[in-house]
């Protein structure tokens, strides 16, 4: 009976939603080209990038990761 439950537990995990640090590498992320810039966002329009001196660019994942980003706190928050 244990051993069922825990199987129904992990079937049940699998199926919600990843954790955003888990992205695919072809998903494509918003970046700040500025020089003290160090977040990757969801999206262009965030609020996080406001105050961007320089360019927005649109990158993969991979390539912000790369970079050594990390996802802003606005847009990637905890619900």
């Amino acid at each position: 009976m244990r051993c069922f439950l825990s199987i129904c537990l992990w079937i049940s995990l699998s199926f919600l939603p990843t954790n955003t640090l888990n992205r695919s590498n072809d998903t494509y992320v918003y970046i700040c080209t500025g020089k003290y810039a160090y977040s990757y966002h969801k999206s262009k329009k965030c609020r996080g990038l406001n105050k961007c001196s320089a360019s927005i660019k649109k990158v993969t994942f991979k390539q912000a990761k790369s970079e050594k980003r990390i996802a802003c706190k606005i847009c990637y928050r905890s619900s």
